[in-house]
């Protein structure tokens, strides 16, 4: 009686584990799903670089891939260059933040859109097909702009607010406008 008793819980436990990896997974903190689609990958870093999707964030390195809606964060003295599926070159240089907000490329008919937002520092841009063939849907956005790109090599750059003092009103604007 017992191996038939030691059969049976070992079925039992076999069953409750099935039974229990089969279960959806639910997520301990809700939050949007996000699509994880490659749009590139990383050619070279120099200095302290990051990739940051959510609350997700990994060094760079050569040869890891750029996901669609990551941002990419340089430190002081570093810089990052990352080729996308289109060709498209884009080097950051130090202390820059730049988000991958949208990037569609079809290989076969070379149609697709893309939009970087700059946020903060300068970045280098040799556009791959997407510029020349869509340049109409080539887009680099600032904090204060837009661009639509027709150049094929080009530099944008936003420089942080300067601190200004009012004399007359005795204060500083801090990055604000007076």
């Amino acid at each position: 009686m017992r191996p038939l008793l030691r059969f049976a819980l070992a079925l039992s436990w076999s069953l409750a584990t099935a039974i229990a990896m089969a279960q959806p997974v639910t997520p301990a903190t809700p939050g949007p799903v996000v699509d994880v689609v490659r749009v590139g990958t990383i050619k070279q870093v120099d200095g302290q670089a990051w990739l940051v999707l959510g609350e997700h964030r990994r060094a760079a390195a050569p040869g890891l891939g750029v996901r669609l809606g990551e941002k990419l964060i340089t430190g002081d003295d570093a810089a990052v260059s990352v080729t996308l599926r289109d060709g498209t070159v884009l080097t950051l240089g130090p202390t820059t933040e730049a988000d991958l907000s949208e990037y569609a490329f079809n290989a076969t008919t070379q149609e697709g859109n893309m939009l970087v937002k700059l946020l903060q520092g300068s970045m280098r841009v040799v556009t791959g097909l997407l510029g020349k063939v869509n340049p109409e849907l080539f887009r680099i956005s600032t904090p204060t702009s837009v661009v639509g790109v027709r150049g094929t090599d080009f530099i944008v750059e936003v420089l942080p607010e300067p601190v200004r003092f009012d004399p007359a009103a005795g204060e500083f604007n801090h990055g604000g406008i007076l």
